[in-house]
């Protein structure tokens, strides 16, 4: 009788190994994960406030980060209002996450622009300005495209596009590059992701 409780007892404990094993799954991103995860590169501007931003001393928080102009009529107001809702769901972890608006229109995007700008969607937003001279090389280390479009072929007309990468750019708390996402990712894809980068 013993033997056979053992026995039970043996099997019982294989299939809650089994069970636990098959639930420890690795985590899946829901954002385009970098492979080698690279460094990411210094963005160094303006920030709205009147104080200089430095990417590197965002490390110990992830970075989510935003290229984009204040004229957009659309992807960069809606990505704005989408950050803000994942803001809102990470509540007391919020403030272990910076959220950066780059601006790609340093022509009118000047740090009082940006400080109207970012305002309207969250004051702890940072929005950074950069100057034309130093912007490119961002924009390449990122594969940011960012032009000037001149909708009525006058070069000295103020109302122009920029056309733009719509993508959202997440840093980890070690300040190497892990994820890209598309602009219209949900709230709450983007959000789960944090957090586990957060966590993890």
């Amino acid at each position: 009788m013993n033997k056979l409780h053992t026995k039970y007892t043996w099997a019982s404990l294989l299939v809650a190994l089994i069970l636990l094993t098959g639930c420890s799954k690795a985590y899946e991103f829901h954002g385009t994960a970098l492979t080698d995860p690279p460094p990411a590169a210094e963005i160094t501007g303006t920030n709205w406030t009147g104080e200089t931003f430095h990417l590197s001393e965002q490390q110990g928080k992830v970075v989510v980060a935003f290229f984009g102009y204040t004229h957009c009529p659309d992807v960069c107001p809606m990505t704005l209002a989408n950050l803000n809702a994942v803001y809102k769901q990470l509540g007391e972890q919020a403030d272990k996450v910076a959220f950066v608006f780059i601006a790609t229109d340093p022509e009118r995007d000047t740090p009082d622009q940006l400080a109207t700008y970012v305002q309207a969607f969250n004051p702890d937003f940072y929005g950074v300005y950069i100057p034309e001279a130093e912007l490119g090389a961002v924009k390449k280390a990122y594969g940011v495209y960012a032009e000037k479009n001149d909708i009525d072929g006058d070069p000295n007309n103020d109302s122009y596009f920029i056309d733009h990468t719509g993508s959202i750019y997440v840093i980890d708390p070690q300040g190497k590059w892990r994820l890209t996402f598309p602009f219209d990712v949900s709230a709450t894809d983007l959000t789960e992701d944090i957090k586990y980068l957060l966590n993890g």
